[in-house]
């Protein structure tokens, strides 16, 4: 009988000990856990941060006019880069055109004006913003540090003031 009582007070040790462990690793956890978010969101790479200015790029348009970053210097502009074969592309070029923003709107499209695909989209684009086609090595490109699609940057007075990849994420 007494071996049974130490036996049931060593496993029982075992366990308080076990459970103690288990308790520091948790309270470890969130403190990790409250850090991060103390720290704010993660930085996106693929967009350009608020505050960002606007580097210098030209882009022709497919009617020979250009777009500068000069246009951008001043007032309030929203600008968009959209891709072919993005779905996420599509869904917010059609909120564009169902509900088009009050800011002036320039939208990159990546590709050549003599493809297709790309041609269509910008066409579509083309009804509420002025449209350019790029690649990745433009000008336009850098300039934002735009890695992404779609990206939707609101730009005000040359500096970014919004970026994010849904209408939501720049409008005011």
């Amino acid at each position: 009988m007494m071996e049974l009582l130490v036996l049931g007070g060593a496993v029982l040790a075992v366990l308080v000990v076990l459970n103690l462990l288990l308790t520091f690793a948790l309270i470890r956890r969130v403190r990790v856990l409250q850090e991060r978010v103390s720290k704010g969101p993660a930085r996106d790479p693929a967009l350009p941060q608020a505050g960002d200015a606007v580097g210098a790029f030209q882009a022709a348009t497919p009617e020979g006019g250009l777009l500068t970053d000069e246009a951008l210097r001043s007032g309030v502009n929203l600008v968009g880069f959209f891709t072919t074969g993005c779905h996420p592309c599509a869904t917010v070029r059609a909120q564009l055109l169902e509900s088009p923003p009050r800011l002036p709107l320039m939208a990159f499209v990546e590709g050549r004006a003599d493809d297709p695909a790309a041609r269509e989209l910008g066409t579509a684009l083309s009804a509420i913003a002025q449209v350019a086609y790029i690649t990745e090595a433009d000008s336009v490109a850098k300039a934002f540090r735009s890695a992404g699609y779609p990206t939707l940057i609101r730009v005000e007075n040359g500096t970014v003031a919004a970026a994010g990849h849904q209408l939501g994420d720049v409008l005011p």
